[in-house]
């Protein structure tokens, strides 16, 4: 599949919407309309990096939406991951390892020399996807502990 990858704009959000719904529905949540417009309000702010897939036919086909954070201890800062999703009919064929390469040769071109994001243990598709990139990730682990 031929894959163009683009920054996000404006005139996108209701392809992102429908691809955003879908993901959230994958996670098991239902967001709000408040939810999906902190969402996109976040994405586009100037700490946030997202990007959308285009196959094609020009329609949009996966997204990827990225975060700034710091490492406190080394002053090193990068982008995270927050979101990664490619429509079903277009997987498995390229679409999300274009996307991770977009965001982190845009990383590059911001000096972050820092790129990461975190994916389910029981999703094996998308930990064969980091796994791609396992050698360059120094060893780390990130588990999220759940508080309340």
């Amino acid at each position: 599949m031929t894959v163009t990858i683009t920054p996000l704009s404006e005139r996108e959000f209701f392809a992102w919407y429908t691809l955003f719904a879908e993901y959230a529905s994958g996670e098991g949540v239902q967001p709000t309309d408040e939810q999906v417009m902190r969402v996109w309000t976040t994405v586009q702010s100037p700490d946030g990096v997202s990007f959308v897939a285009h196959d094609g036919s020009g329609a949009v086909v996966g997204l990827v939406h990225a975060l700034r954070f710091e490492r406190l201890l080394t002053g090193r800062a990068g982008y995270e991951i927050e979101d990664l999703f490619v429509s079903p009919t277009a997987r498995r064929q390229g679409v999300a390892t274009a996307l991770i390469e977009h965001v982190r040769t845009r990383a590059e071109a911001d000096r972050l020399p820092l790129l990461r994001w975190s994916a389910k243990a029981e999703a094996p598709a998308t930990r064969a996807l980091q796994d791609k990139f396992a050698a360059s990730a120094g060893g780390w682990v990130l588990q999220t502990l759940p508080v309340g």
